[in-house]
């Protein structure tokens, strides 16, 4: 049982780590935000990351996504992973990366599962092997070990205790691009501060099985340079893939007080690549995904959510995530099912035509 420092309200669903309810997060921001960036703070610098973007005048600029950091000279970048040495960006490029990767057999707990072409057949035959799920074939995972976000509750938070010297070799991971191996899909972490690394390995795996089906897919913050998110884009288009966005919150105060981030660069590239929608129906290219936090992802934040998405477009699929205590957010209880059903129940309200909730099995009774 949390208690709200501010209103003094007690619930279940307020995070003693986190110190306030969501309705106080949103009134009173400007006041609690210096509380919420020293949290953040304390949860980077426990694994010796950046406290904020580097914004040196001098530094070397980085303009992978949305922080543009400006790194001073021996210094690091908010992701960990680009450094300026001697002058120069370096980090992880085409030939390698901090990366992990595993072969997934289809059908698999994808975020866009209910409406993509390994999991549901959309795009046979041009972009899947059956009218139906895929079984028989293979998702090459690939795991991104750097991040642009600092989410409280993420459960891949392990990552950040990598080794970073472990750079590891492109054609190790064209040993696993099997025949089988239908789909790529990038995550992590987040692909974003290693996009350099994935959009060069898409190229050189769709070239190597030309005329075959091999789909490019990615999971991510959505806070990538534009120009970077459209080319990603791009090469799902291209292959019968998707881009699955992670909107996490509607409102900044919510935002940022889960994610330690603005997402004004994310909702800005999602309204772009909703352009994208009506020039491949089937399958989608745009999936919406929001994990419901308990007490901070509440109705007013789908609400939030459901309207922007409605008004760029109803045929947008949304997939509801149920929410698992993890990392440092680990005094929540898990989503609700009368939670996800009102989720649901507001998305359809603004008429959003697929919506779906994942991971059901994590979903309570309780509250």
């Amino acid at each position: 049982m949390g208690t709200c420092k501010s209103c003094q309200r007690k619930s279940p669903t307020i995070s003693q780590k986190i110190g306030f309810c969501a309705s106080c997060l949103r009134d009173f921001w400007q006041e609690i935000k210096p509380e919420l960036e020293k949290i953040h703070r304390h949860t980077r610098r426990a694994f010796g990351l950046l406290e904020e973007p580097p914004r040196d005048p001098d530094g070397v600029p980085c303009r992978l996504c949305h922080h543009f950091c400006r790194l001073p000279e021996g210094e690091s970048g908010y992701c960990g992973v680009w450094q300026n040495r001697r002058g120069r960006l370096e980090g992880p490029g085409p030939s390698a990366a901090y990366v992990s990767w595993y072969l997934d057999p289809l059908p698999t707990n994808c975020v866009a599962d209910f409406v993509c072409a390994g999991g549901t057949g959309a795009g046979y035959p041009r972009f899947a092997h059956f009218p139906g799920p895929e079984k028989g074939f293979a998702n090459l995972a690939v795991f991104y070990e750097a991040c642009n976000f600092n989410c409280l509750y993420c459960q891949n938070w392990h990552f950040k205790l990598r080794r970073k010297d472990l750079l590891k070799p492109v054609e190790k991971i064209f040993l696993d691009l099997k025949e089988y191996v239908s789909c790529i899909c990038y995550f992590g972490g987040d692909p974003g501060p290693q996009s350099p690394h994935a959009l060069s390995f898409s190229r050189k795996a769709l070239k190597k099985r030309r005329g075959e089906i091999l789909r490019i897919c990615w999971e991510t913050n959505g806070a990538e340079n534009t120009p970077i998110i459209c080319e990603m884009m791009r090469l799902s288009m291209a292959s019968g893939g998707c881009l699955k966005v992670d909107l996490k919150a509607f409102s900044l105060p919510i935002h940022f007080t889960l994610c330690g981030v603005s997402n004004e660069m994310t909702l800005k590239n999602f309204k772009m690549l909703a352009s994208f929608v009506e020039k491949r129906p089937v399958p989608p290219p745009l999936v919406a995904s929001t994990l419901l936090v308990p007490g901070y992802v509440d109705e007013e934040e789908i609400e939030g959510l459901a309207k922007f998405i409605a008004s760029l477009s109803k045929d947008i699929p949304w997939s509801f995530l149920a929410f698992y205590p993890a990392f440092y957010l680990d005094d929540l209880p898990t989503t609700s099912r009368r939670h996800a059903e009102m989720a649901i129940s507001i998305a359809k309200r603004y008429g959003i035509r697929r919506v779906h909730i994942g991971n059901r099995h994590l979903l309570s009774e309780a509250y």
